[in-house]
């Protein structure tokens, strides 16, 4: 019964405390989205990606044996293959190969972070991607694994191949980052940091401002209150808007009317 009754005191605080300051957080949460949004645009190179994609087979003629079928051992030998393929496309010797063949454009140290791969789920494809502030390098790099990975694949394996099933073009937009979803993410950020603020301040505030902060936290009858004190200037309001000069004026003006 104690424990229900914790779990709704600490939801009533969350409750009044999202009401006070609702405004406030979603400023700061807006400030925050407004702030991830600048930082994305004027502070982060966009990053554009290319690739290309492999079919692979686990002979050096053909997968399709003379007969005109496909064995299944031939494709599980191919599925097996891919993982191997792939280490083979990122390896630093092949990393040489691609440097060499483009220049001075790029180096092997800065390929072996721009070259992703992955393989395509249930097939015998995979995909090599290329990511570089440069579109056009990207572009570039790509389509020379595409040129060199399918002779270099069987000096190393002695066995298999792999056929090119796309070529990588220039891309026209970037891949990174994300602006929407920067956006978002530091609209969310900022909200549950001014969140947890005010709610850490309002949970360990252990003032008493009301009543039934004595008949929760202490179980206690109230005996009496003390009335909230006024400052001299604004005792000179009343209930209506007049001060007490005006209402004494008006008092005097009576009594000489009299």
């Amino acid at each position: 019964m104690e424990e229900n009754r914790e779990i709704e005191i600490d939801l009533r605080k969350i409750f009044i405390m999202l009401k006070k300051k609702v405004a406030i957080i979603l400023v700061i949460a807006l400030i925050g989205a407004a702030l991830a949004g600048c930082i994305t645009n004027f502070f982060i190179k966009p990053k554009y990606t290319s690739g290309v994609s492999f079919y692979v087979n686990n002979n050096n003629d053909n997968l399709i044996g003379s007969s005109g079928t496909i064995s299944s051992s031939d494709l599980d030998a191919s599925e097996k293959l891919v993982n191997t393929y792939m280490f083979v496309v990122k390896s630093r010797t092949f990393r040489d190969k691609i440097a060499d063949k483009l220049s001075s454009e790029v180096t092997s140290s800065q390929l072996k972070s721009m070259i992703s791969c992955s393989q395509v789920e249930s097939t015998l494809i995979f995909q090599v991607n290329v990511t570089s502030t440069s579109p056009q390098l990207a572009s570039d790099v790509a389509n020379t694994i595409a040129e060199l990975a399918p002779d270099e694949i069987v000096r190393v394996l002695k066995v298999g191949g792999v056929e090119v099933v796309d070529y990588a073009s220039v891309p026209t937009s970037p891949s990174s980052p994300n602006l929407a979803k920067n956006i978002l993410i530091g609209f969310a950020v900022a909200f549950a940091l001014a969140f947890i603020i005010f709610f850490t301040k309002e949970l360990f505030d252990t003032r008493i401002t009301r009543e039934t902060d004595l008949t929760k936290d202490f179980d206690i009858p109230v005996l009496g209150t003390v009335p909230r004190l006024l400052p001299v200037e604004a005792k000179k309001e009343s209930i209506n808007g007049a001060t007490m000069e005006q209402i004494a004026k008006q008092i005097d003006s009576a009594k000489k009317g009299e």
